[in-house]
């Protein structure tokens, strides 16, 4: 008959760094956050990086092949040919700049958002080109649904809310006109029309304390029309 025999103290420890030597095989074969399929909406450019620490830049139909990898202070450094340069990732890793610069206006997104952008942005081009404001509310609506929870298309978005209001403002729906107006800024704080259409409407309604407000700061973000308002009430410059 066969006998187990008890774990000596070195066969117990041969077996704990065994299941150590396990675990760290399969944290360093972990996925990088940036992995995947990225574009650029409105644009026929695209970068995939693949978990074999490969990178592929599309533009056009032509394609550029290079590596990526990550430093000790996990920076993420892509190689194209050229050397590592530093690229940034989002904190909710949703947005991508091929370069370390904070004001870099090309942001690259994961490809099913960006084709949503670009799927947004034809309802909105569709909502300015309707012949009647009942069809471009619900076509601004539905640009504004599509936007919403994507930072970099903040400006975008405020645009959707700016043009709604300008429809229901012609429909009559002054509240809803003036909901939207007041959305698109704290969305934008610097979209000048904004401002505008709701200082416009804000006199229009006999606010006129509320539209001098308003027409200030859109003057003060270079809306000409404001200036113009300013200079004919003889407002120019602040009380």
């Amino acid at each position: 008959m066969h006998t187990h025999k008890p774990y000596t103290a070195t066969a117990a420890f041969l077996l704990i760094a065994c299941c150590c030597v396990a675990l760290l095989q399969a944290c360093s074969g972990k996925e990088d956050p940036v992995t995947g399929l990225w574009k650029l909406p409105g644009e026929a450019i695209s970068v995939e990086f693949s978990k074999e620490g490969d990178v592929t830049l599309t533009i056009d139909e032509s394609t550029i092949s290079g590596s990526f990898r990550r430093n000790k202070e996990n920076v993420l450094l892509v190689d194209m040919g050229n050397g590592e340069q530093p690229v940034t990732l989002s904190d909710n890793g949703d947005e991508l700049r091929l370069s370390d610069r904070r004001d870099d206006r090309d942001i690259f997104l994961r490809s099913e958002t960006a084709e949503k952008v670009d799927r947004a942005e034809s309802l909105f081009m569709a909502g300015y080109q309707a012949k009647n404001c009942d069809s471009s509310i619900v076509l601004y609506t539905q640009t504004a649904t599509m936007l919403e929870g994507i930072p970099s298309e903040s400006g975008h978005l405020a645009r959707a809310y700016n043009n709604r209001g300008i429809c229901e403002e012609k429909n009559g729906n002054t509240e809803a006109a003036m909901a939207d107006y007041t959305k698109a800024i704290e969305i934008d704080p610097r979209l000048e029309i904004a401002y505008g259409n709701r200082a416009w409407l804000h006199d229009k309604l006999g606010n006129k304390e509320a539209a001098t407000l308003d027409y200030r700061k859109a003057a003060e973000l270079g809306y000409t029309p404001a200036k113009q308002w300013l200079e004919e009430q003889n407002l120019e410059r602040a009380d």
